[in-house]
């Protein structure tokens, strides 16, 4: 799934995903018949249950987007189960320093690279595939991006990505502006530095440089500024803003 992303990154300049935060596979089958490259799956944020983001997988119908499930922390036993139940990326908030990378490849890696339990169920196909084909597979296929999330973590930008098995890093907009000190003040300077560090870094290693945004015209902007991995908004988001905009057309004061 890596290699996907990358050849239509290489072809077309980023790949768009969304947020998934509600517990419905209707809404997820709906979503995975638009031209999304990749989902996320939160269980940081949204509450989100092993066994919901297991059934909200099994609701996607195209073969070519990529689940990623956003864990609650770096927590190699959550990793494990959410890697079990078929996960094609994790995605792991709050990384701020090399070891805490390395942490996260390691719970994503078997034995010997890494400290994973060796006990696949649904994304070895509950048994059907050879074990050991996909114990081969997954550490070359499972993806790892790691968040940016901190003021920390941007001084450890170049050090972060470096590590081998980090395929990419993802900005928290709002986490990053909160510990800069300029809660959602997106055009001051220290936070455009910010993003500028962390694209330098991430391009320079050749890995994925992600970001959340509000929507099509932020999305292009950072795609301008060098981001290749957008997410645009969540579910709920644009759910609320639909609505929002037509009660405001009815005379609401919304």
């Amino acid at each position: 799934m890596l290699q996907v992303l990358r050849d239509k990154i290489s072809r077309v300049g980023a790949v768009y995903g969304t947020w998934i935060t509600v517990d419905s596979p209707e809404v997820v089958e709906a979503l995975s018949y638009l031209p999304f490259d990749f989902l996320v799956f939160d269980m940081e944020h949204a509450p989100l249950t092993i066994r919901d983001v297991e059934r909200l997988m099994m609701a996607v119908r195209r073969d070519d987007i990529v689940n990623f499930v956003r864990v609650p922390w770096n927590d190699f036993v959550v990793i494990k189960q959410v890697l079990d139940i078929g996960a094609h990326g994790i995605m792991v908030p709050y990384v701020n320093t090399e070891d805490e990378a390395l942490a996260v490849v390691r719970a994503v890696r078997y034995p010997p690279r890494g400290i994973r339990g060796v006990g696949p169920r649904r994304c070895a196909r509950y048994g059907l595939m050879d074990l050991r084909e996909y114990y081969e597979r997954a550490d070359r296929e499972i993806l790892v991006v790691v968040q940016v999330e901190t003021g920390k973590a941007v001084e450890n930008i170049s050090s972060i990505i470096s590590v081998e098995g980090v395929d990419g890093v993802f900005v928290g907009p709002n986490d990053l502006t909160a510990s800069l000190g300029i809660f959602r003040d997106f055009d001051n300077p220290i936070y455009k530095n910010a993003l500028k560090q962390v694209v330098d870094a991430t391009r320079k290693a050749g890995k994925i440089a992600g970001i959340m945004t509000s929507g099509a015209v932020d999305a292009l902007d950072k795609v301008s500024l060098g981001f290749n991995f957008i997410a645009l908004s969540s579910d709920i988001q644009y759910l609320l803003r639909s609505y929002v905009e037509d009660f405001r057309k009815l005379g609401y004061n919304i």
